[in-house]
């Protein structure tokens, strides 16, 4: 009983750190990017969401060097499909997610392209004829290759952000140095709290008795995403629409790309059939549907939120069932 009191107590402390560090870090980089000149959809695609993507880096590439292959693909199947079904779903349910040209034309279409690549590149046990479902060094090098290409593309596209809005004076509130302060705490209370809520609630699955597939996909994805969450919610709150898409989408595309992609050169996978064969294929599904309602009137509407929020409550209940 004292044990369980003090994982609950864990668990809140960790909400705190994590809400409070999104608040700063939201604050930060709208400033940043009146001072830096570029939209802030670029800033929610680079800083934000490589920052808000570090615990599942983490968490992801450790479990998979302590011999854990199904924790760490897991962590990164069920974080990005609780990213784009939940948090995506519950800030449009907040406000209506407005979806950007450029973002439909281009970056829409690579969270949807590094999704299939997942699955394509973990088949080898139809396509290679191998008799394992594995992530191996060949394929982090393909996914590192495609995300030096989107790393490329969000350089010229800051540059050209740039160069559009050389001329006008546009300022920050706050100087370089203290919104690069409320950047760097605001990192700092999102991956502490992110990383003491995982601890606890993983804590808890073990003593469950729960598999390391199902942890991964739920328990750890939620843990490891509460960044992205809470980020999200209080972006969309200040009327930062941007900063919450391009978090999302920048976070899938690193999650896919760079984290697997490191993980899988550094200590080669061997991954659960279910993982690929089926939660593989949930995330491109959510990842379709997210495509989707983007495509229709460039945005999210409050009732697609909900859609795409009821797809991932009827997953989870899978999971559930699964068990």
């Amino acid at each position: 009983m004292i044990e369980l009191i003090g994982v609950i107590a864990l668990i809140v402390m960790s909400l705190l750190f994590v809400v409070k560090g999104a608040d700063f870090l939201v604050d930060g980089a709208v400033d940043t990017a009146k001072w830096l000149k570029v939209s802030p959809i670029l800033i929610g695609l680079t800083i934000v969401a490589i920052g808000t993507s570090l615990p599942e880096l983490v968490i992801s590439l450790f479990a998979a060097i302590g011999g854990s292959p199904d924790l760490s693909f897991g962590n990164i199947i069920g974080s990005n499909s609780f990213n784009l079904a939940v948090i995506i779903g519950i800030s449009a349910l907040i406000f209506p997610l407005t979806i950007t040209l450029t973002t439909l034309t281009y970056q829409v279409p690579f969270l949807v392209i590094s999704s299939l690549l997942i699955v394509i590149l973990g088949n080898d046990l139809y396509i290679f004829q191998r008799n394992a479902f594995t992530l191996g060094r060949f394929d982090g090098l393909i996914l590192l290759g495609a995300f030096a290409i989107f790393s490329y593309y969000i350089f010229l596209s800051a540059r050209k952000d740039m160069r559009a809005n050389r001329a006008k004076n546009i300022r920050g509130q706050n100087s370089f140095w203290k919104n690069l302060a409320f950047i760097v705490g605001g990192f700092a209370g999102l991956i502490l709290g992110a990383k003491v809520f995982t601890y606890a609630a993983v804590k808890l699955a073990t003593i469950a008795g729960l598999s390391e597939a199902f942890i991964g996909l739920t328990i750890a994805a939620v843990g490891t995403s509460l960044p992205e969450l809470v980020t999200s919610v209080v972006a969309v709150c200040k009327k930062q629409s941007g900063i919450a898409v391009g978090d999302i989408i920048g976070s899938n595309i690193f999650n896919v790309l760079f984290v697997l992609g490191i993980t899988g050169l550094i200590h080669p996978l061997t991954i659960s059939n279910s993982l690929i064969a089926i939660d593989g294929m949930v995330l491109v599904f959510i990842s379709l549907l997210f495509l989707y309602f983007a495509a229709r009137y460039q945005n999210i509407s409050r009732w697609e939120g909900g859609i795409l929020l009821t797809s991932y409550l009827i997953y989870f209940a899978f999971l559930m069932y699964r068990l």
